[in-house]
C-alpha cells in the first residue's frame, strides 16, 4: 500500500493537477471559449439507446413533485430551480447534472412526464447550459449525453421549435467540449464513463464521426488499464462492475444499430466482464457487498446480463480480482481473497480482506455491513463512511479492535488524495481444492504483521449439497509486536502478547437469531422457514451483539451479529466454526421426494467436523483408494 514516498508523490501529481484544472475551469467559463464551441446544430437524436437501469415509479412520482431522491441525499425543489440549490453532496450533484434520474419519469403514464422533463430541461439550459463546474466536468457531460440520447422522444416530443434548436445546439457544443476534456477525466470509472459518452454522442448525434472515432480510441486504451484479465474492474467494487457493464452492452448495441463494426476489444472486455458479474450475483438476483458496493437496484443486475451473448457461467476463482466463490446446492459463498486495490482506485476500498458473504436460496443470511449512504450534509457523514469501511463492519477477523488497512485520516490529505486506504496487506494467498465431497478454499493475509507481528489465515469447506459450511481462523506470529510508542527500546513490554481478537459475522436485518441457554449455539432463521445452526469451538467466548445494514439506500437498518472473541496464547490461537442447515422449507426448487427430513432437534450434537487441511497440504480423501483432485 502507500508508503510516505509514495503518498508524497501522489500529493505532487494531485496538486498539479489541481492548479491545472483550476486554470482550465478559468478559460471554459469564459466568453471566447464558449465560442470555440459553436459549430453545425445536429438536425436530431438520430438514434435512442435503450435505458437498461431499472427505473422506480415512486421515484419518478416525487420528481414530478419537486423532489429528488438520489444517490448522495434528497433536495426539494418546489417552484424553485433545483440546479442553482444546493446538492447535498458531490455525488448527488452528479447525479442531478446528469439526468440519469429521467428513467424514473420515462415510466409514468400520462402526458405530465413530459412537460416535467422538458420544463427541468429548460431549467438547466438557462442556469448551466453556458458552463458549471459540476455539469460540465466530462463524466457528468457523458452521463448527460447519454441520458437525453436515450430519452430523447420524452425531451423533444412536441416541443416548439426554439426550445428543440437550443437543446439540440446545446448537446453539440457539450460533445465538443468532451470530445475535447474526455481524456483528463478523472482517473477510473469516471474516465470509462467520459469515453462511452463521447462514443456514444457520435452514435446519436448527425455528423459526430470524428468524435465516435476519439472516444474508441480512449475508451479501448481505458479498458486494457482498468479492466483486469478475469473480467473485474481495477477497484474490485462490484458495483463499478455493474455500471460498467451496463455501459458497454448499451455502447455494444448502439454500434450495431447503426451498422459500426464493434471492436474486439469491447466484445472482448464484455465477454470477460458478464462471468464476473454473475460471479458477484446473490440469490436474490442483487450485489454481493465488497469495497464500496452496496446491493444494487432490484433488477440492475438481471437486467445486463440478459444481454449476455454467450450466457457465461460464473467461475470459482477470480485470480486477478482477488475473489473466491463457492456455490452448492442452495448455498453460496463470496469471499474477498485479495489485497486492496492500488491507491489511486482504493478511496472507496473496504478493509474487509478474507471476509464472506453467504446466502441461501433467494436469501442472504451473512452480509458484510455496505457504504454508508449519509450524505455530506449529515453530522458526522465521514465518520459513518470510515465505519462501515473499518474491518469491524465485515465478516472476518478483527484484532485488538484494529482494522487490516487504514484510511487516510488528515483532513488535508484527504481533500488532495481522497480517504483512500492505506497500510493494509500486501501479501495474500489463496488455495482452491474441489472435490466430490465439497470445496476447501485456504487463505491468509499479512495485514496485521506491520502493528502485531500476526497472520491471519482463513480456512473454509463448503459441503457438495450445500447445507454444512465451516470454517477455522488461525492466527500466528511471525515476527515480534510493534514497540509502544511510549517504550521504544521495550524496558516494560519483553512479556509475551496476548492480544485479543474478535471474529464477525454479520447477519442480515432478515435474518431471526437466537442464543441458546447454555451459550453453545445459535439458531438463525430465514424469512423462508430455513434454518441454520451455528457453533463455534477452542475454548473462545460466543454472543449475539447489535449491527447495522447499509446494504441499501436509505438510513441504515438495525441487524445483529454473531461475535467469537477469543486471544492469542504463546503467539498462536485457533477457532473453529460452523454454520449448518436444519431445516429445507420453501426453497422452490426442491423435490419433495428427495428432500431429507427436517431435524427437529435445534442443538443436536455434530457429526464429527471434517478435516480442513493447511495451505500446500491436499485434503485427505475419504477413502484410501481416491485421489484428491484439485480444482
Amino acid at each position: 500500500m502507500s508508503g510516505p514516498a509514495e503518498l508524497t508523490g501522489h500529493l505532487a501529481a494531485r496538486s498539479l493537477g489541481l492548479a491545472t484544472r483550476t486554470l482550465a475551469n478559468l478559460a471554459y467559463s469564459s466568453k471566447p471559449y464558449r465560442l470555440t464551441l459553436g459549430g453545425p446544430m445536429p438536425d436530431a437524436i438520430v438514434l435512442n439507446p435503450p435505458e437498461l437501469r431499472p427505473a422506480r415509479t415512486q421515484t419518478g412520482e416525487r420528481i414530478l413533485n419537486g423532489r429528488f431522491d438520489l444517490d448522495g441525499g434528497t433536495l426539494e425543489s418546489t417552484g424553485q430551480n433545483p440546479f442553482l440549490l444546493d446538492a447535498p453532496s458531490p455525488a448527488f450533484a452528479d447525479e442531478l447534472h446528469g439526468f440519469g434520474w429521467l428513467r424514473h419519469l420515462a415510466i409514468l403514464p400520462g402526458d405530465d412526464k413530459t412537460a416535467t422533463t422538458q420544463k427541468l430541461a429548460q431549467l438547466w439550459l438557462d442556469s448551466s447550459g453556458q458552463w458549471n463546474t459540476v455539469a460540465w466536468q466530462p463524466h457528468v457531460i457523458a452521463r448527460r449525453i447519454i441520458s437525453w440520447s436515450s430519452h430523447g422522444g420524452m425531451l423533444l416530443e412536441n416541443a416548439e421549435l426554439i426550445y428543440r434548436s437550443t437543446m439540440l445546439r446545446s448537446m453539440a457544443s457539450q460533445a465538443r467540449h468532451l470530445a475535447r476534456t474526455a481524456r483528463r477525466a478523472p482517473d477510473g470509472p469516471k474516465r470509462l464513463t467520459a469515453a462511452i459518452g463521447l462514443t456514444l454522442s457520435g452514435l446519436t448525434l448527425t455528423e459526430g464521426r470524428t468524435r465516435q472515432t476519439k472516444g474508441l480510441v480512449l475508451l479501448l486504451r481505458e479498458l486494457d488499464r482498468q479492466l483486469l484479465p478475469d473480467g473485474g474492474h481495477i477497484s474490485r467494487n462490484p458495483q463499478i462492475q455493474l455500471e460498467l457493464l451496463t455501459d458497454l452492452v448499451t455502447l455494444r448495441d448502439a454500434l450495431m444499430a447503426r451498422n459500426v463494426e464493434v471492436p474486439s476489444t469491447v466484445l472482448s472486455a464484455i465477454d470477460r466482464a458478464m462471468p464476473m458479474l454473475r460471479f458477484f450475483r446473490h440469490g436474490d438476483g442483487r450485489l454481493a457487498m465488497f469495497n464500496g458496493a452496496d446491493e444494487s437496484t432490484g433488477g440492475a443486475v438481471d437486467a445486463v446480463l440478459a444481454r449476455d451473448d454467450a450466457n457465461g457461467r460464473p467461475f470459482g476463482f477470480a485470480p486477478h480480482s482477488g475473489f473466491q466463490r463457492a456455490a452448492a446446492g442452495r448455498t453460496l459463498i463470496v469471499v474477498d481473497a485479495g489485497a486492496p486495490p492500488k491507491p489511486a482506485h482504493a478511496t472507496q476500498a473496504h478493509a474487509g480482506c478474507l471476509s464472506f458473504e453467504m446466502s441461501a436460496g433467494r436469501h442472504r443470511l451473512i452480509v458484510n455491513c455496505g457504504p454508508s449512504h449519509m450524505h455530506a450534509q449529515t453530522p458526522q457523514a465521514d465518520q459513518w463512511s470510515d465505519v462501515a469501511r473499518a474491518t469491524a463492519a465485515h465478516s472476518t477477523v478483527t484484532v485488538d479492535d484494529t482494522s487490516s488497512a487504514h484510511i487516510l485520516q488528515a483532513r488535508w490529505l484527504r481533500r488532495m488524495l481522497g480517504p483512500r486506504l492505506v497500510r493494509g496487506p500486501k501479501l495474500v494467498e489463496s488455495r482452491r481444492t474441489e472435490e466430490e465431497r465439497g470445496v476447501w478454499l485456504e487463505m491468509r493475509h499479512d495485514g496485521y504483521i506491520q502493528r502485531f507481528g500476526l497472520e491471519h489465515e482463513r480456512r473454509v469447506y463448503l459441503s457438495a449439497d450445500g447445507d454444512d459450511f465451516r470454517g477455522e481462523d488461525t492466527l500466528f506470529r511471525l515476527r515480534p509486536a510493534a514497540a509502544a510508542w511510549w517504550d521504544p527500546f521495550r524496558f516494560f513490554s519483553n512479556g509475551e502478547r496476548e492480544e485479543d481478537f474478535t471474529i464477525r459475522f454479520h447477519l442480515h436485518p432478515d435474518v431471526r437469531v437466537s442464543l441458546a441457554h447454555d451459550g453453545t449455539t445459535i439458531l438463525a432463521l430465514l424469512p423462508n422457514g430455513d434454518g441454520w445452526q451455528f457453533r463455534a469451538s477452542g475454548n473462545a467466548e460466543m454472543g449475539l451483539e447489535e449491527s447495522i445494514y447499509m446494504g441499501q439506500s436509505g438510513p441504515p437498518r438495525r441487524s445483529q451479529q454473531i461475535v467469537v472473541s477469543h486471544h492469542v496464547f504463546r503467539d498462536e490461537a485457533h477457532v473453529k466454526w460452523s454454520f449448518r442447515r436444519l431445516t429445507t422449507k420453501n426453497l422452490g426448487t426442491a423435490d419433495e421426494s428427495t428432500t431429507k427430513p427436517e431435524q427437529t432437534d435445534a442443538f443436536a450434537q455434530e457429526d464429527a467436523e471434517p478435516a480442513v487441511p493447511p495451505i500446500g497440504v491436499p485434503p485427505a480423501p475419504a477413502d484410501p483408494t481416491e485421489t484428491p483432485q484439485d480444482a
